[in-house]
């Protein structure tokens, strides 16, 4: 072989080496975006299962300070609840009472 079919294949060679080293290079750069891309997104889930957290605590809080208010609002609902049978009983005592004096006027005064 002569020194120009050298050159001519070592610089084939060269070509293919250039070739080889940027695509490694834009593969490690591509590989290093991803992960660049895959720890923001962690970072971004992070932060919102941190403020989640954050949220849950403040609600069972509240939730905790709002106890003895739902208590005493179901008291006082069942109070209400026995109030209006009360009346109710008493009202039908009332009507009842109505209906035996009706009954007894008339049948002083001589209504059939």
């Amino acid at each position: 072989m002569t020194t120009a079919s050298y050159d001519r294949v070592i610089g084939r060679l060269e070509t293919k080496l250039d070739m080889l080293v940027t695509a490694f290079e834009k593969s490690s750069d591509d590989s290093k975006e991803y992960r660049d891309r895959i720890y923001s997104e962690l970072e971004h889930m992070r932060t919102e299962a941190a403020g989640s957290r954050r949220e849950i605590a403040d609600l069972k809080k509240q939730m905790d300070e709002a106890g003895p208010v739902i208590s005493d609002i179901k008291k006082w609902r069942e109070r209400f609840v026995g109030m209006q049978m009360l009346l109710g009983v008493i009202a039908a005592s009332l009507g009842g009472g109505l209906v035996i004096l009706w009954k007894w006027l008339a049948a002083k005064l001589g209504m059939p």
